[in-house]
């Protein structure tokens, strides 16, 4: 279940500028999340904010797309610019966004190290390749190197949004709110399920849920929790919409 950030109703934002520091009173929005069902956050709008661009709570810049979709943003240079990582599908410092320049502090908020620029180390044998010349070990999942796994970056007629499967835990793929099929990879191939009618993502992967783990198991498939975070760099740079972990319910 996604979670709801309680706070009170007005709030004390303390701005540090080189000059002096200054007080700055906001009222927290409430907004939904259109992507997940009954997910809803706070955000405020600093005084220096550019237009139509907000703040979450920890101080990450977010901003609603043309799809209606809340997304983090980015810098490039000195503006910002919005991302396909939707607000709720990772943590922010994990997935290498920065929070806000505008020098944004809240007092009951801790920050969190930024290990983006960390490499992930591989802890499954056999699943580790090491560019030559490199001495550090970084982790490189076997499908980044298999050639139907990574054809899904090329169907966007037919996908804008990607994700982990929760249980069995797989990579899963479609387009839209009802989606015409969804596309699950079982570790051979991308399985094709069809939609009936108008039904969300999760009740079609709810209904095939038995189906995909047999599967699965019988194709010997384990996804391992060091895939996702590059999963999703790999998502975002194909342009799709990254929508973490997806549950079927």
């Amino acid at each position: 279940m996604r979670k709801i950030f309680g706070v009170a109703a007005i709030f004390v934002i303390f701005l540090i500028s080189s000059a002096e520091a200054k007080v700055y009173v906001a009222e927290p929005l409430l907004v939904p999340q259109p992507t997940y069902a009954g997910m809803t956050f706070y955000v405020y709008k600093p005084y220096n904010m550019p237009k139509d661009w907000y703040a979450t709570f920890d101080g990450y810049p977010v901003k609603k797309n043309s799809d209606g979709v809340w997304v983090y943003g980015t810098y490039s240079g000195p503006n910002l610019v919005p991302t396909n990582y939707i607000v709720g599908s990772v943590v922010p410092s994990m997935a290498g966004l920065s929070p806000y320049i505008g020098q944004v502090q809240i007092s009951s908020v801790t920050s969190v190290p930024d290990r983006s620029r960390q490499a992930i180390t591989a802890k499954q044998p056999g699943t580790a390749r090491v560019p030559a010349g490199n001495a550090e070990s970084t982790y490189m999942p076997d499908w980044l190197f298999v050639g139907r796994f990574v054809a899904l970056g090329k169907w966007k007629g037919t996908v804008d949004r990607i994700g982990v499967l929760h249980n069995p835990p797989v990579p899963v793929a479609w387009k839209g709110s009802s989606p015409k099929v969804i596309y699950v990879w079982t570790g051979q191939t991308w399985y094709q399920i069809n939609a009936n009618g108008d039904e969300r993502p999760s009740d079609i992967l709810r209904n095939h849920q038995y189906e995909l783990s047999r599967m699965v198991k019988r194709n010997e498939y384990v996804w391992y929790e060091a895939d996702t975070p590059v999963f999703a760099q790999q998502a975002t740079a194909w342009g799709y919409y990254w929508m973490g972990e997806v549950m079927a319910r």
